[in-house]
């Protein structure tokens, strides 16, 4: 079974990787993973005893670049496939023209890091291979909410967007980039922009865009969206550099 103290700790304190000090933050729907419970539970007891941060590192607590098996932060590092284009926006919002391998060495040494300049939040808290996907109910879990995917969408988005609104008033980053134009995820978008938003038009699709006294946010199209190419995220890093002058 799932420890239900540590887990409802987990959902209304974790919120992603990097520092709120990061100008540049992305915002995404829910992590992957969670494909077995021995999976979530490692990684929730591990958060939990470690401190039970709002944000942390996304290379683990015990970190060793040489020894690591993880594919993402080794020596010579898989590019992952949407960390690719959120490296590729904010790059590309510096002035830079990144190539694959400059996106590969950000990647493994400076994403999501605890004084790095990119913050990886996410609205919905666990795990889970997929949106279709749904299987705390089957893992033991005895909190109410956890029944089924609606009532934990139902009961998670209001406070956890609460949450993200409050940080980016009390943070004023230089630009909040959301990555889905699912319906339902772009209502609580506005809501933790709390800005209207502008259609804009940009290679392979639109983006939608809205500014507040400090902050530019961007509405964008998740990464593993289909027929979606690099030149509409290097579009959404000049309209970012753009707006931010």
């Amino acid at each position: 079974m799932l420890n239900d103290q540590f887990l409802s700790a987990y959902i209304d304190t974790f919120y992603g990787y990097g520092t709120y000090a990061a100008p540049y933050w992305f915002v995404g729907m829910e992590e992957g993973g969670g494909n077995s419970l021995d999976e979530v539970a490692a990684r929730i007891n591990l958060w939990y005893n470690r401190g039970r941060l709002e944000l942390r590192d996304p290379r683990g607590y015990d970190y060793d670049q040489n020894t690591s098996t993880s594919p993402w932060f080794r020596l010579n590092p898989k590019s992952q496939t949407t960390w690719r284009q959120l490296i590729r926006m904010a790059l590309v919002a510096q002035d830079s023209s990144p190539s694959l391998n400059d996106i590969k060495a950000y990647q493994r040494d400076r994403l999501g890091r605890l004084d790095g300049d990119i913050c990886l939040l996410e609205l919905l808290p666990l795990p889970s291979p997929s949106t279709g996907h749904w299987r705390y109910s089957a893992f033991a879990s005895l909190l109410p909410y956890l029944s089924s995917r609606a009532a934990y969408m139902e009961h998670c988005a209001p406070f956890r967007a609460a949450r993200l609104r409050a940080r980016i008033e009390q943070h004023t980053p230089k630009a909040v980039i959301f990555y889905s134009f699912n319906w339902w995820y772009r209502h609580w978008w506005a809501i933790i922009a709390g800005v209207p938003f502008n259609r804009v038009e940009a290679a392979g699709g639109d983006i939608f865009l809205g500014t507040s006294s400090t902050t530019t946010f961007a509405i964008v199209k998740h990464p593993a969206s289909r027929g979606v190419s690099n030149r509409y995220y290097e579009d959404v890093g000049k309209l970012l550099v753009k707006t931010n002058r």
